[in-house]
């Protein structure tokens, strides 16, 4: 099997210039760096879905839109390469070609000690195989007749990026200059930089995305003085806990906690092979089914020599079936109150955020509801819009009055992930 030289994988990733070398979380670029803008719209890369937000012509705040693809990137044998829903379906039948799942790995190394342990549960968790190339981790798919092939995590990310840059500009009517992101806080914010800038987005502003999700639901016009909110996220294949306090701005009081959720088949998890990736896709629509029916059917054509499944699929049994992944979300919750020390009084905690798919499932929300002895919850938007929605309110000069963190050289622990730039419309 002959190696391929990864140029012809980025020219065609790339339709103008070259995937740029990732920094190490180590400089963070000034308000200098980048002129004022003109259009910017809101993006939040996702491990399942992607999305991007904006606003209409002069920042009328009544021309919101919203939209989003599936986090899926193929190569077809034939060169080229596919984004989103088109992606997707292309996996249903070349399932050695589809990839999804990278997000968790934009911007890490493979044999960084201090990432070592977060990136080899990843890639154990990946249906295909990643390897390390210029000291970044990379797919390594095989064609049909035997060639090697490499793509970058960077490069496919800006690919995913360039695609939803690609709708709001058709859903606009003219071109995008700059863009608000958000990342997970755990997230080198130089990966998201050069990404973006690769995808022809220069970043005006990067937010972690719990914070985003709190600002969506206007936590912070409600809370009191030092208040604090627990942001959960529970998507297909992590959840993630979050304790914030707010003092004018929003503050992590640690950092986010991480659980995987890897191969719990009706939730979300990896897929291997066409059959898996037809399975996994009806257990998908049956869990979304639940959210809101007693019962759901899993329908799956010739998944096995020809055969047909189908089955009926009760919530009751679908509760049952995942009642260990409950446990362990409640696990992770207890874990992140402890970590903040309000364990032992979580009366503290002022607003609970929902946000994730998997935050659709019923007995989800009514678990996190009873640990908080009934507390409504923040659930109201769209799980998976969420964090989108809250970051294009902070492309806004006057739609949420949430300050810059960096507003008086004031910075989170850890990378100022929160960075905000001037500009006008």
């Amino acid at each position: 099997m002959a190696p391929c030289s990864s140029s012809s994988i980025r020219a065609s990733l790339l339709r103008s210039g070259t995937a740029s070398a990732l920094l190490d979380c180590e400089r963070h670029p000034g308000p200098s760096m980048y002129p004022l803008a003109g259009t910017v719209i809101a993006i939040d890369l996702g491990n399942t879905n992607s999305c991007v937000a904006g606003y209409g012509r002069g920042g009328d705040t009544g021309s919101m839109f919203h939209l989003c693809i599936p986090s899926w990137v193929a190569f077809p044998d034939g060169g080229g390469v596919l984004v989103g829903e088109d992606a997707r379906n292309y996996a249903a039948v070349n399932p050695e070609a589809g990839f999804s799942g990278f997000k968790r790995l934009l911007g890490k190394r493979l044999n960084k000690f201090s990432e070592g342990g977060f990136v080899q549960r990843v890639v154990e968790g990946l249906p295909y195989k990643v390897v390390e190339k210029d000291v970044r981790p990379h797919i390594q798919m095989e064609t049909k007749d035997g060639v090697v092939r490499h793509a970058g995590i960077e490069e496919i990310t800006t690919t995913v990026l360039a695609k939803l840059k690609e709708m709001a500009e058709a859903h606009l009517g003219r071109k995008v200059q700059r863009a608000v992101f958000t990342r997970p806080q755990q997230y080198c914010s130089d990966a998201v930089l050069h990404t973006g800038r690769d995808a022809g987005l220069p970043a005006m502003r990067i937010l972690d995305e719990p914070i985003a999700a709190a600002v969506a639901y206007g936590v912070h016009r409600k809370l009191r003085d030092e208040g604090n909110v627990l942001v959960l996220h529970i998507g297909g294949g992590t959840a993630e806990a979050s304790v914030l306090t707010f003092a004018d701005v929003f503050e992590f009081l640690e950092e986010t906690l991480i659980l995987s959720l890897e191969g719990m088949t009706l939730i979300g998890g990896s897929r291997t092979t066409s059959s898996d990736w037809k399975l996994r896709t009806a257990c998908e629509g049956a869990k979304r089914t639940l959210s809101d029916q007693d019962r759901a059917h899993v329908n799956v054509e010739s998944i096995v020599d020809g055969v047909d499944l189908s089955e009926l699929l009760t919530r009751a049994k679908f509760e049952e079936l995942n009642r260990d992944l409950f446990l362990k979300v409640v696990e992770l919750v207890d874990r992140v109150m402890a970590q903040a020390e309000l364990e032992k009084n979580k009366e503290l905690i002022d607003e609970v955020v929902l946000i994730g798919g998997s935050t659709l499932i019923l007995k989800v929300e009514k678990t996190i509801k009873d640990y908080f002895d009934g507390k409504e919850l923040n659930s109201k938007l769209k799980p998976d819009e969420a964090v989108t929605f809250g970051a294009i309110l902070l492309s806004h000069p006057s739609a949420s009055g949430y300050p810059c963190m960096g507003v008086n050289n004031r910075y989170q622990i850890g990378n100022p992930s929160d960075q905000c730039y001037a500009y006008d419309y």
